[in-house]
């Protein structure tokens, strides 16, 4: 599994920037270095500010494999695209023109349409619209075996409801996107979804929840030799750090304040 180092360097490339573009304003070039050599492992509060400098967002993600909404394969490439780059308000105008609806054709087809418009929607703050679409993405599906696609939507609700701060239906949607989770054939999306609980887990103030979550996923990522998804684990996992660190009244979250350090098992460089 690659290493916190390795994720920001390539992060960093991918955004095109050197490393004193990086690092202006936030350590020393020689401190990000030796991070990304792996010398040293941030502390959580510069570990964020770097993911902010790279514009990492936790609430956005790009899946490992898009799913396909059509038999035409320009369709198919405009939506890799338009998510990928998440150009959410471009991807929702694609999806309602009548030659795309015209050509969804299979059950599977329909379920990614109604996915990617439910993303778009939540992702143009139209909640309400996102979780009926979410929910129509589900009505054909085969509840005794889900699919990853499916459990991605039952997530993508109880992530709304984290958002609308209704807990109950929050968990609920966990708990029927991990329900028979034994099993399954292993695919690279399915990193999303032990990441997705944690951050609903997160946005409840649940930081033990979230934790556990994303301690199960760090390993199921590690177990299955990806690196898919590791950065957003690595800063949500300093956003639990810090909210640990700051929220002394929480006494789970105080006792692991350590989180990172106990993660990582390596020296946390703390003097910048």
């Amino acid at each position: 599994m690659k290493n916190l180092g390795s994720v920001l360097k390539e992060l960093r490339k991918e955004k095109g920037l050197t490393q004193k573009e990086l690092d202006d304003g936030i350590c020393a070039q020689s401190m990000l270095s030796a991070i990304e050599n792996d010398v040293y492992v941030p502390n959580a509060n510069l570990l964020i500010n770097l993911a902010n400098r790279l514009g990492v967002d936790l609430g956005e993600i790009s899946l490992a494999t898009n799913f396909a909404i059509s038999d035409k394969a320009d369709f198919n490439e405009t939506i890799d695209e338009l998510c990928n780059q998440h150009q959410y308000q471009q991807m929702l105008e694609f999806l309602h023109k009548p030659e795309v609806l015209d050509n969804l054709q299979t059950a599977k087809q329909m379920q990614a349409y109604y996915y990617y418009l439910g993303v778009a929607q939540l992702q143009t703050n139209a909640v309400d619209e996102a979780v009926r679409s979410f929910k129509l993405s589900l009505t054909e599906i085969n509840h005794l075996h889900l699919d990853t696609i499916s459990r991605l939507a039952y997530l993508a609700m109880g992530y709304i409801y984290s958002l609308k701060n209704k807990r109950t239906a929050a968990v609920d949607n966990i708990d029927l996107a991990f329900r028979n989770w034994d099993d399954y054939s292993y695919d690279e999306n399915q990193n999303i979804l032990y990441y997705l609980a944690s951050l609903i887990y997160f946005k409840l103030n649940d930081y033990q929840n979230s934790t556990a979550y994303l301690v199960d996923g760090i390993t199921f990522i590690a177990k299955h030799n990806s690196h898919y998804m590791l950065a957003n684990c690595y800063f949500l996992m300093a956003r639990l750090a810090q909210e640990a660190h700051d929220d002394d009244e929480r006494l789970e979250a105080h006792r692991r304040k350590d989180l990172f350090s106990e993660l990582y098992n390596e020296q946390i460089f703390q003097d910048f």
